[in-house]
């Protein structure tokens, strides 16, 4: 592992071809695996591959030795060593359908539109968790710092859960059935944070300095390590929690580390090794940096070209993306349009959530490419002195910020008060945080939220929540959201029921069906009424409570 001349990271290329029944290939990059059992020290090289349709498959190795030729994008560079030209072939079996977790609909991909959806499965909607970034900066793992135990959630595993030498990875496991079992489905976390806030998370082999250096070596992966990563991440998938890999840091000790922040060997060869270890799950998104603009200003070109390499060597075409700071219409709308992107990450402090989502949906359609806007990173108003420092409130999150992201057809993620010192992920606030985005996110599965547009102008004459940003004297209205596909579905949240207004419904010849949908239970209560109306119609008081914040679900029929 350690070799330095040649380097086996480096200067050796595993590329095997894939074809299937079809007739379509995939390039997939193999990986140095040290003794093929996660030790460090061996001769054997892997290659992971997802097939995507069953039948006969065949297979080509390109195993090539010279100067840096992983990192070229040349097929014919280097030169054939060793196995180069080995052919095989294998059958696949036909998709199980009753497979745990994401695997049983094959890969999440872009399609065209502003959620994600599996290959052989349904539409894909976000309802996870951005905290802690450095995830990946626990005490079971090989050579890390250890900053997370997780201690809480080793009585969350279970007999039978992966794990590795002396019950290292039970704590870890246990955190990821707590929150599968929570339907949280979405996992935000650095590959890499050297230079960054925790400077404890890296895929090298040894000690590197952690402040960030030149002089640290970004060219010998810690196959130990990685191996036990891969345990974790195959576990998230198997349990439906996607897995949301953020390359880069905000700051500029972190963004400098690699090829001092340009794309040069060492960045490359860190994509390719994440894409040939764990590009084979199926559910994923590549995050470019975290932050791009701030301190060090990566820049459009830069991510641009970033991007660029990153698509050439996966073969599955995960979406990539890049988190920004500051004013993310600007930030951002070099995407707009652009096919390198299939995901929009937005951070966005306390700025009002409805309004932001929308206008990002609407101009990236202009654009001629609508894409999945996910609100990664928002805090409330809380009196912090600091806006940026989340505080853990469940209830003002359910209003304020999850169902108006939802019902302006936005995707979420919620970064937690702990921020890198979470360690637990069932405090009395958290735990009633993911039931209350379990019960919006069941809700949208129940509609063709695909199909659906924001449509707040629909509704007239209902009240608004007003609060008032500390400190600042600003008072921020919150009034009905709305999403629908007209004529068929209409969805309204009312951050308070005290007076529901007048919807405009499209005219049909069939009755319309109301119910109404408690937003703290994830239950519809009382009677369905039916609206004869076509066009303006009053909707009503909800069953009870008319001061707390209800959902109504009116459908034809």
């Amino acid at each position: 592992t350690s070799d330095s001349a040649p380097i086996p990271f480096l200067d050796y290329r595993l590329q095997v071809a894939f074809t299937g029944p079809s007739g379509k290939k995939q390039l997939v990059p193999g990986y140095f695996a040290g003794d093929g059992f996660g030790g460090n020290e061996g001769d054997v090289w892997c290659v992971r591959f997802a097939p995507d349709e069953p039948g006969q498959w065949t297979y080509r190795a390109s195993f090539r030795r010279g100067d840096k030729v992983a990192v070229s994008l040349d097929d014919n560079a280097g030169r054939p060593h060793a196995f180069d030209g080995a052919t095989g072939r294998w059958q696949v079996g036909p998709r199980d359908a009753g497979a745990p977790g994401f695997l049983k609909w094959g890969r999440l991909e872009y399609v065209g539109g502003h959620y994600l959806k599996f290959r052989d499965g349904p539409y894909w909607i976000r309802g996870g968790t951005d905290s802690p970034e450095n995830l990946l900066a626990y005490d079971g793992f090989i050579r890390t710092p250890d900053h997370h135990s997780y201690k809480a959630h080793r009585a969350d595993w279970r007999p039978g859960d992966p794990d590795w030498g002396k019950q290292r990875g039970r704590a870890i496991i246990g955190a990821l059935n707590y929150l599968a079992a929570k339907r949280v489905n979405s996992i935000y976390f650095l590959t890499m944070n050297i230079g960054g806030d925790g400077a404890d998370v890296w895929p090298w082999l040894g000690t590197p300095k952690r402040t960030g250096s030149r002089e640290n070596d970004h060219l010998h992966f810690d196959i130990e390590k990685l191996e036990q990563w891969d345990t974790v991440f195959r576990h998230a998938q198997r349990n439906g929690i996607f897995l949301h890999f953020v390359l880069n840091e905000a700051e500029a000790a972190n963004k400098r580390e690699l090829d001092n922040g340009e794309l040069g060997v060492e960045r490359k060869l860190y994509y390719r090794e994440l894409v040939a270890r764990f590009g084979y799950h199926g559910a994923l998104q590549w995050n470019l940096c975290e932050e791009y603009n701030l301190q060090f200003d990566f820049g459009p070109d830069r991510i641009r070209a970033f991007a660029d390499y990153l698509r050439a060597v996966d073969p599955y075409e995960h979406p990539i993306t890049v988190h920004s700071a500051g004013d993310a219409m600007k930030a951002l709308r070099f995407m707009f349009g652009d096919k390198r992107f299939g995901m929009l990450s937005i951070q966005l402090g306390q700025a009002d959530i409805a309004p932001l989502t929308e206008r990002l949906r609407t101009a990236t359609t202009r654009a001629g490419r609508p894409l999945p806007v996910s609100m990664d990173e928002f805090t409330i108003d809380a009196g912090q002195k600091q806006p940026w420092v989340p505080v853990d409130d469940a209830r003002r999150w359910r209003i304020e910020k999850l169902w108006p992201t939802y019902l302006s057809g936005g995707q979420i993620e919620f970064i937690l008060s702990p921020l890198l010192k979470t360690e637990s992920f069932k405090t009395p606030q958290l735990d009633t945080l993911w039931d209350h985005v379990w019960f919006a996110r069941k809700l949208m599965n129940e509609l063709p939220f695909w199909e659906m547009q924001p449509a707040d102008r629909l509704v007239t004459g209902a009240a608004s929540l007003t609060t008032t940003r500390t400190g600042r004297r600003i008072k921020h209205p919150l009034g009905p959201q709305v999403f629908a596909k007209p004529g068929s579905v209409y969805v309204v949240y009312y951050p308070t029921a005290r007076s529901t207004g007048r919807i405009e419904l499209e005219r049909s010849e069939s009755k319309w069906t109301l119910r109404w949908y408690n937003p703290r239970t994830g239950h519809y209560e009382g009677s369905p009424r039916t609206l004869n109306s076509s066009g303006t119609t009053d909707i009503g008081a909800p069953p009870a409570d008319a001061s707390e914040d209800w959902v109504a679900v009116i459908r034809r029929g």
